[in-house]
């Protein structure tokens, strides 16, 4: 390479004589899907599966041959574009060089967080949701309602073991309305 660090074409085949850093960045690119993937606990169906619901039709095979494959698969332009939508990161980030091992594990530990976050979230919206329709369910047929509150209390109490009931599932099982309020997972 010249001394000004400028890389060089050679007209003959079209190539830059940095092809080292260039394997390198797609490398790095290829990283990063695994990296990605594996911190969400996806496989790489579920991938294929989410940029193809993203509008960035891949198979399965190819996320493989983009992370394992001998050579690897390139990643195109919309597909690098699907992917950083997916993993919701800057087209900049996904493609951005790698952070140090430190800034990886704050990284890691900061997804686990809002993960668990967006879980915890989830999980109280859905359990509202059921809890309505069990509600629902004891109003139409209020004969039933005791040994409905009997199934749902043995059903959960293994669970009690590790988690603490919510209010609401403790108002419900002792006979109480739901409350009318927005539920909030923070207490």
């Amino acid at each position: 390479m010249p001394e000004n660090d400028e890389p060089t074409t050679n007209p003959a085949e079209g190539q830059r004589e940095d092809a080292a850093s260039t394997v390198l960045s797609e490398e790095n690119a290829a990283e990063r899907v695994r990296l990605e993937r594996e911190l969400r606990g996806w496989s790489t169906g579920e991938l294929a599966k989410r940029m193809t619901e993203a509008g960035y039709p891949i198979n399965q095979s190819s996320v493989w041959r983009i992370e394992s494959g001998e050579p690897r698969r390139r990643i195109n332009l919309n597909e690098a574009i699907g992917f950083a939508k997916v993993f919701d990161l800057a087209l900049e980030d996904f493609l951005g060089p790698p952070t140090s091992p430190e800034e990886k594990i704050m990284q890691q530990v900061a997804d686990h967080v809002i993960f668990g976050y967006r879980t915890t979230a989830q999980g109280a919206e859905f359990t509202a949701t059921a809890m309505a329709a069990a509600q629902k369910y004891c109003r139409d047929f209020p004969h039933n309602a005791k040994r409905l509150r009997g199934k749902i209390a043995i059903g959960l109490s293994f669970e009690y073991r590790k988690h603490a009931p919510t209010k609401l599932v403790q108002e419900f099982l002792k006979g109480g309305k739901m409350p009318t309020d927005p539920v909030h997972t923070d207490e």
